[in-house]
């Protein structure tokens, strides 16, 4: 009977984590160049966990192994082509797995992001690194001040909209312009 259960807990978790990942795909379906970059870096994530968490002894029980059993069927759909494995959401699952609050997800998601343009802008020549660090210092302020009035958010299903993804909007299209045009310069500055 437990092993049912775990089977069917593990089957409702999956179905959420595929209903989220099709939303995100959706926020990406017009910018190529993100959404690569998002399924490369879950696919990767997920390919860490399966290979180096689900084996540590912190997973060695019956949560743990749950999670560890979510994991492989996760790969196995992304690997067949019924899931896409984009990084919010791998990122998600994998910090829940191993026992990451989801007040400090949110803060090291938020952390990743911020650190994530700054490292774009040292690769531009536009901050120096140490120039950086100190204006990443400064945006972990406002960061924590976004999450405070953000944080209690959560992706739902409540309306046909959200389902099939067409409440996703941009709030930035001209910035998601540029970023979708990277394909197409003479010479690339990132490898996505």
């Amino acid at each position: 009977a437990d092993e049912d259960t775990a089977d069917s807990v593990a089957t409702d978790v999956i179905d959420i984590l595929q209903r989220i990942d099709d939303y995100h795909q959706t926020m990406l379906s017009s910018n190529s160049v993100a959404m690569r970059a998002s399924t490369a870096q879950g696919g990767g994530l997920l390919t860490l966990f399966n290979r180096g968490y689900a084996h540590a002894r912190f997973m060695d029980h019956a949560r743990g192994q749950l999670c560890v059993a979510i994991a492989k069927r996760l790969q196995r759909l992304a690997r067949l082509g019924e899931m896409r494995a984009h990084w919010p959401v791998i990122f998600g699952f994998v910090c829940a797995a191993v026992g990451i609050s989801i007040e400090h997800t949110q803060q090291l998601f938020m952390f990743q992001f911020v650190r994530q343009i700054f490292s774009a802008a040292i690769r531009l020549n536009l901050v120096g690194p140490l120039r950086a660090q100190a204006l990443q210092c400064d945006m972990q302020l406002a960061a924590s001040d976004l999450l405070e009035q953000h944080a209690h958010l959560r992706v739902a299903f409540d309306s046909p909209e959200d389902v099939f993804g067409e409440s996703a909007v941009y709030t930035e299209p001209v910035l998601e312009l540029y970023q979708g045009m990277h394909d197409r310069l003479y010479s690339r500055i990132f490898n996505s």
